[in-house]
């Protein structure tokens, strides 16, 4: 295949994916919150957990999707104290569809992004977790146009317990989600 065939090839591509939606598309059903406990002990390592669900019929690029003109799957995560790992992408489907030659590379139904976060030793009554997930969902005929979803999370970081004074000593989820 020469370079004006794999221009005119991605070109074509890339109208059908990017193509006019038609007035009766529907919205894209994904959502994503970030889950972390309501208390962690200070020194402590937590993991961060961000759920993406993507609705049946829906899918969303992989973090490597298979060409590069597909907008890959992003998320940023940032912390007011502590220190995080990079983010753990989840496993990724393989999948054919009208529009392409070769399978793609999707996350599809409910998947979990991770990265560990360890808590400081003193000084600090809580932590800020914030975050985008970036994405574009397609179905089988179309992709919409990139989107983002902001997270936040706060986790507190329990006192001592020479204290005596535990932060929530029953260690409940605090699940807090922000859709889209």
């Amino acid at each position: 295949m020469n370079a004006r065939s794999k221009i005119l090839r991605h070109a074509a591509i890339a109208l059908a994916i990017l193509g006019p939606l038609p007035l009766s598309a529907e919205k894209p059903d994904v959502h994503a919150r970030i889950l972390v406990p309501a208390s962690v002990a200070p020194g402590s390592k937590l993991t961060v957990v961000v759920e993406l669900t993507i609705g049946s019929g829906w899918h969303v690029n992989s973090h490597t999707p298979a060409e590069s003109f597909l907008v890959p799957t992003e998320l940023s995560l940032t912390t007011s104290a502590g220190t995080l790992s990079p983010v753990r992408y989840p496993p990724q489907a393989e999948r054919r569809f009208s529009f392409s030659d070769k399978p793609l590379r999707v996350y599809e139904g409910t998947v979990r992004f991770e990265a560990d976060l360890v808590v400081p030793t003193n000084g600090v009554e809580s932590i800020s977790i914030a975050g985008t997930l970036a994405y574009q969902a397609c179905n089988e005929h179309q992709c919409f146009a990139p989107a983002k979803i902001p997270l936040d999370a706060t986790v507190s970081v329990a006192r001592s317990p020479e204290n005596k004074s535990l932060i929530n000593p029953i260690g409940r989820q605090n699940l807090r989600a922000v859709t889209q």
